[in-house]
């Protein structure tokens, strides 16, 4: 079994979408736990559950999206999200990183689509 060559440095992108799903995660159950309604004991502890939780995995995501940004040196130096990249050998038969070739709006869309449906979300929740 072969090692990376641990000299090269990681690829410069980083995917961490982390506290984006656990927002997404929060608003859904809010949205859900507010639509129960009351019409019995069973559905208004249902209601009550998944608000709370709902509440507690935004506090999950506000967490993460702070301690990511507090901590993105430490990360960036350490992680590599592996789904994209290549891997070929030079010469010396050594495993070269080669970095994810997605093209930069491919990734914006990636992350603009959840960002933009946990913000529409998050407005139906306070609006209804």
């Amino acid at each position: 079994r072969e090692h990376l060559d641990e000299s090269l440095p990681p690829p410069c992108t980083m995917a961490r979408v982390d506290s984006l799903l656990w927002f997404m995660l929060g608003i859904g159950q809010l949205l859900i736990g507010s639509q129960l309604g009351s019409s019995g004991a069973l559905l208004e502890l249902l209601s009550i559950l998944l608000n709370v939780s709902g509440g507690s995995s935004l506090m999950l995501g506000i967490y993460f999206l702070l301690f990511l940004a507090r901590h993105e040196k430490e990360f960036t130096e350490v992680y590599s999200k592996m789904e994209k990249t290549e891997f070929v050998r030079d010469e010396t038969g050594r495993i070269i990183d080669v970095a994810d070739k997605t093209p930069r709006a491919i990734r914006a869309i990636w992350y603009a689509i959840p960002a933009l449906m946990t913000f529409l979300g998050a407005l139906a929740y306070l609006i209804g």
